[in-house]
Parts: C-alpha cells; sequence; structure tokens
C-alpha cells in the first residue's frame, strides 16, 4: 500500500484550490498573478462541485427522461388522434436508450410531425421535454451559481 491517502477527484481538486486560495494567493506580490491564483482556485472549487454531483446528477438524468417517456407515452395513447409512427418510435427509443441523442431524436421528430399533431398537441407534448430539460439545466446550475 502506498504511503499517500488517495483523494477521490473532487477532494483532490478542493484541496487543491484551498491550497491556492491560502497558502500560494497569498505569498504572491504581484497583483495579476495573485489574482491568477485565487481565480484558479474557483475553477478548481466548481469543477470539484461538478464532480462531486455527476452521480446524483446522472441518475437523475435517467428518471427524468425514463419519467418523460412515460408521460409522452400515456399522452399518446390517451389522445383521440392518431399519433405519427415516427414519433411513437421515438417515444419508444427514449424509453429504451434514455439519453441525450434519443431526447435530440424525440425533438426533431415532435417538429417533423408537428403538422400532424397539431398545434395545440404539439406545445403540449412539447412542454413535456421542455420542462424536463429545464430540470436538468437547474440541477447543473447547483454548482454553477
Amino acid at each position: 500500500m502506498p504511503d499517500y491517502i488517495q483523494l477521490a477527484p473532487a477532494a483532490l481538486l478542493e484541496r487543491i484550490a484551498r491550497t491556492l486560495k491560502t497558502d500560494i494567493g497569498p505569498a504572491v506580490e504581484a497583483a495579476y498573478p495573485k489574482t491568477q491564483a485565487f481565480m484558479a482556485a474557483v475553477v478548481l472549487q466548481k469543477l470539484a462541485g461538478q464532480l462531486r454531483l455527476a452521480d446524483d446528477h446522472a441518475t437523475a438524468d435517467r428518471r427524468d427522461l425514463q419519467e418523460l417517456a412515460a408521460e409522452l407515452a400515456r399522452e399518446l395513447n390517451t389522445a383521440t388522434l392518431a399519433t405519427p409512427p415516427a414519433l411513437r418510435a421515438a417515444v419508444h427509443a427514449l424509453d429504451h436508450d434514455r439519453d441525450t441523442a434519443s431526447v435530440s431524436r424525440l425533438i426533431e421528430a415532435l417538429y417533423a410531425t408537428r403538422s400532424d399533431l397539431g398545434e395545440e398537441r404539439f406545445h403540449s407534448l412539447i412542454g413535456l421535454v421542455r420542462a424536463r430539460l429545464r430540470a436538468r439545466i437547474d440541477r447543473e446550475m447547483v454548482y454553477a451559481a
């Protein structure tokens, strides 16, 4: 076993940031390098926060996509109008893949079938997608603030 403690990446970045803020920054005399040391510390702290939350965000993203696919499937199954096959396929792919590419294909399918869906139905469906995408942005902004 090595004689050092192995830190998680987020903890390592936080430790480097703390060293920059408490040891290196104050020891530097010139204004510009001092500012750069402090700004580097801020960047490292933000990155550490992003790394620390990455697993939680990935889990939440998968859950959101699963719930979005279920909501869309319910909407399509309870609709009185026929649903274009391309849109049904995109919802099925989203439920199966649950990734960014499948969301993009779903959005493309929604816009491609907009005239078939009608404006009210289109806006209802795209609104569901937008709400989930907004939730993702809100999660990611936690460490950006």
